[in-house]
């Protein structure tokens, strides 16, 4: 009764502002969860959901991730993350989200090339602890976005700069509270004068996003669970589930619910040449029959 009332999905919705492909979650492990992460231990991804998390660095570590999405989509990350003695971490990543070899056709209907899509996020981030119990992280976001039909007359460049802030408190060793505050002055701003006779500076801003949520290591040494809400300055709500069975020392099992939207998926950990991997892979079923998509991340510890 607990899990249904929590999958609830409010109304609102962020879909139609820019920057949506900074909203889909990253790491095959946290979308397996639900598109939870906020309060997730340390990994790769930290940059994205909770730069705070970097607190808790010991070496250094490799994040890798693509996306296979339905409609010929592509998703893509990788990211450099080391310790900063005595009790702290920074990471350095880049998200690419984009499509291409769309067909292009003037208004009288003749071919004119292929248009191609590029969003990107390079992310700068830092994160102290400041109490036993308390880290606070940083990300700076350097924005840009590129479309293009193959010609001089269509090329449409924007630019823009973005931050995220997050902290995490250990309420208990097995018990972490997180929250999250995404995308603070994110925005992309283009010129289009030379693309419209009329055109001029546009600017188009990112939905100003909460997050709240824990991570429970519970009594059951074999489960993990992870709960968020979520609220934007958009009037949207919506409520994330995970969890996460572990099966002996090396692989777990995962299921989610990302508002309504049911997520799964799997991963393992093995060592070579005293290099840690973590390997993870998760499925997302179609949501207005767009197709299912995949992905797979890897992560390198070292």
């Amino acid at each position: 009764m607990i899990c249904i009332f929590l999958s609830h999905s409010y109304a609102g919705k962020n879909g139609g502002y820019a920057g949506s492909y900074l909203r889909m979650g990253l790491g095959a492990r946290s979308i397996a969860m639900g598109n939870t992460g906020i309060a997730h231990p340390i990994n790769a991804y930290s940059a994205f959901y909770n730069p705070a998390a970097f607190a808790d660095m010991e070496n250094r570590m490799v994040g890798l991730s693509y996306s296979f999405l339905s409609l010929d989509r592509r998703f893509e990350y990788i990211s450099f993350s080391m310790q900063v003695p005595p009790s702290a971490g920074f990471s350095i990543g880049w998200i690419e989200s984009g499509v291409g070899d769309l067909k292009s056709y003037n208004s009288i209907g003749q071919e004119t090339g292929d248009i191609n899509h590029s969003a990107n996020a390079v992310y700068f981030s830092f994160g102290r602890r400041f109490f036993e119990r308390l880290s606070i992280g940083v990300s700076i976001k350097i924005l840009f976005e590129f479309i293009n039909d193959g010609t001089d007359q269509f090329d449409y460049s924007a630019n823009g700069v973005g931050i995220d802030f997050g902290i995490i408190y250990r309420l208990r060793d097995y018990l972490n509270l997180a929250y999250q505050i995404r995308d603070i002055s994110s925005k992309f701003k283009a010129n289009t004068e030379k693309i419209f006779e009329r055109g001029g500076t546009t600017i188009d801003r990112f939905p100003l996003i909460h997050k709240v949520g824990l991570f429970y290591r519970t009594p059951l040494t074999w489960l993990n669970i992870a709960y968020e809400f979520e609220w934007s300055n958009k009037a949207a709500y919506k409520n994330h589930i995970g969890l996460e069975a572990l099966s002996g020392k090396n692989l777990a099992l995962r299921i989610g619910l990302n508002g309504s939207n049911l997520t799964f998926g799997a991963g393992m950990d093995f060592k070579i040449l005293m290099i840690e991997s973590f390997l993870d892979y998760a499925f997302l079923p179609s949501v207005v029959d767009e197709g299912s998509s995949h992905v797979f991340s890897w992560q390198l510890a070292f």
